[in-house]
């Protein structure tokens, strides 16, 4: 009985063992699963077809084609692999080979990864009857981006492939090879664009060679497309605008303030997308990285900050009104200025020594005017300068300034709208004034705003105080948006009663003021003319460049249909460029066509790239001083 009772344990051990041994094999030994399911099932992984992207009026402007690649499983490689056959099978060289395969073994060794991309269909099926050579090897079909437009880059974006961050970041879709949004809508819309990938089974014979669908195809997943999405781009208006930036550096801005919707967006200098699609995406990607005079993958509609100028006057002027320091009635003196100790801002309106009212200090620009108001808005609370520009922070915030405006767009940035706190810590407190700050009042001083921003708050005076949030996507899947945050209006600070003198006004920039030379015979806009003044520094000295030329502008008054903001780098005063381009693009949109054929042909066909070619010389030496003189003290 004791030695049966051995023989039990001795059993029992034995078995342990073995069944430890094999739970080991079939749950840690991932290289045993990997060879017995490879050698008779492929499993083939269903890249979705990418949704397509329309213009509002569904012109297709990004669609696929498709491409194939090959995926490797590192471990499951043969040692006897013979590396040079397969290298002239593939036309890639050795160096290749084991980079890639490096890259492979770093993701996984047991997960497929993509080994070679953008193979051609003709190439491919040379391979694909070789492939069964090689073990570890295998092939999948998917989808590549084909820009229909050769611009827009900045609304349409670009794929490009998964980074380990991707995969850490969503690990249960995304693998090694992967594409994902880069920028633009691509990137903003990746979920709804991607759709969602499916599995296919295939059983294959002993030399891989597919010879049916495995289990009936009753295991394989379906593969769901991504969804199809129209912007709300206007093509035929977008291509304009880019045609009126030649040789300019800048941004346009069209919205329509009846719903948010983004008509154009042009930032330029202007990028191809498919620059990025194939083969040759990182090298040209590499070059525009590299080009830091032009920054062209800066989107300078929504990432550029600039000192709104003027513009901003009619924010100043509005703020005034709601905190109840002017009325309707009030009105300044200009002596060629605003004085204060031994400074003076100049003012040019031409009207000097008579009082001007409010819709003749827009039309004429009187800085002077608006220095007033300011004062008067900052001095409410005489003995708490803080609560005041607290007061006048807030209501400008609420046009959309000093943060983001939360729309579908991928880049965004908030621009700096300063508060009294913002003061007190830069200056101590009591230790400024309105005087310190009076820069506020025309547009420049600290604050800094988006063009996007700028046009958001054009939405908001031709509504007389609402706006919606400005977004780029119509439908989804062919059915509109209802994202509550695009269709409920946003309401500012400052009273509907308060606009309608500033609406004269604007208007009557067309008529009395610095918009006289560009004005519509047949369309009635109000606009507003920007001046903002431009710094770099060189050599430890801030040397004045070329001023930025800004426009904002809505039409038709009676009926806003369009708002647009328009901002011309080193462009000079606004009624050079930016104003005629304004009001080209207004007339474009109303009427879909332009009768000033000699101002539009001299837009389209004259620009700044020798201002542009000066500046850069300036950088150039600015940068080479620095590397060579100031990091060499450091």
């Amino acid at each position: 009985m004791k030695k049966l009772y051995k023989f039990y344990i001795l059993l029992s051990s034995v078995g342990l063992i073995l069944i430890i041994r094999l739970f080991y094999i079939q749950i840690y030994t991932e290289k045993y699963i990997l060879n017995a399911f490879n050698t008779s099932i492929k499993q083939e992984i269903i890249i979705p077809e990418r949704g397509s992207i329309f213009d509002r009026n569904e012109n297709l402007l990004v669609f696929n084609k498709s491409i194939y690649e090959l995926i490797v499983i590192p471990i499951l490689i043969d040692e006897h692999f013979d590396i040079i056959e397969f290298c002239n099978l593939v036309g890639i060289d050795k160096n290749i080979f084991f980079k890639n395969l490096d890259k492979a073994k770093a993701y996984s060794k047991y997960l497929p990864s993509v080994f070679l991309p953008f193979i051609s269909k003709e190439k491919f099926a040379t391979i694909q009857e070789k492939l069964y050579k090689y073990k570890g090897f295998d092939w999948t079909k998917r989808s590549l981006r084909d820009y229909k437009i050769e611009s827009s880059a900045n609304i349409l974006g670009y794929i490009g492939e998964v980074t380990q961050k991707d995969i850490k970041k969503e690990s249960s879709y995304y693998q090694m090879g992967d594409f994902i949004g880069w920028a633009g809508v691509e990137k903003s819309y990746e979920k709804i664009l991607r759709g969602k990938k499916g599995i296919k089974y295939w059983l294959r014979d002993r030399k891989g060679c597919i010879i049916g669908s495995y289990n009936n195809s009753k295991n394989n997943i379906k593969a769901i497309s991504g969804d199809d999405i129209s912007l709300t781009i206007d093509l035929n208006l977008q291509n304009y605008a880019e045609q009126l930036m030649y040789q300019k550096k800048g941004g346009i801005v069209a919205i329509n303030p009846k719903n948010g919707e983004i008509l154009s967006l042009v930032s330029s200098p202007i990028n191809n997308p498919n620059l990025f699609v194939g083969i040759n995406r990182s090298k040209e990607f590499k070059k525009l990285i590299k080009n830091t005079i032009d920054n062209p993958l800066f989107d300078r509609t929504t990432q550029a900050r600039y000192p709104p100028a003027s513009p901003f006057k009619l924010i100043t002027e509005l703020a005034g009104l709601q905190m109840g320091v002017v009325n309707t009635n009030t009105t300044f003196i200009c002596y060629k200025g605003f004085k204060y100790g031994k400074k003076r801002i100049h003012c040019h309106s031409g009207i000097h020594g008579l009082p001007i009212g409010i819709e003749t200090a827009v039309a004429v620009s009187c800085n002077n005017y608006f220095a007033q108001v300011y004062k008067r808005v900052i001095e409410k609370y005489p003995k708490n300068l803080t609560k005041g520009v607290n007061e006048w922070s807030d209501i400008v915030k609420s046009f959309g300034f000093g943060n983001y405006l939360y729309n579908d767009l991928a880049t965004g940035e908030k621009g700096i709208i300063p508060s009294g706190d913002y003061y007190n810590k830069k200056y101590g407190k009591k230790k400024w004034n309105a005087i310190t700050i009076i820069s506020n009042s025309i547009g420049q001083g600290e604050i800094n705003v988006t063009p996007i921003q700028l046009a958001n708050m054009v939405c908001a005076i031709a509504n007389r105080g609402f706006f919606y949030t400005p977004h780029i996507v119509k439908r989804i899947n062919h059915q509109t948006i209802s994202n509550p945050n695009y269709t409920t209006a946003k309401q500012t600070k400052v009273k509907r009663k308060h606009f309608d003198l500033i609406i004269n006004g604007m208007e009557k920039v067309f008529m009395i003021g610095t918009g006289r030379n560009f004005k519509s015979s047949d369309i009635r806009m109000a606009g507003k003319t920007g001046t903002a003044q431009n710094f770099i520094q060189v050599n430890h000295k801030m040397i004045s460049l070329p001023d930025h030329s800004i426009f904002i502008l809505f039409a038709p008054v009676e009926d806003p249909k369009i708002a647009i903001s328009v901002v011309i780098e080193n462009g000079g005063f606004g009624s050079r460029w930016a104003g005629p381009i304004a009001s080209l693009v207004a007339e474009k949109y109303i009427k879909n066509h332009v009768n000033r054929k000699n101002l539009e042909k001299k837009i389209m066909t004259s620009g700044l790239q020798k201002t542009y070619n000066s500046i850069a010389r300036m950088k150039k030496l600015n940068d080479f001083y620095i590397k060579n003189y100031i990091d060499k003290k450091k």
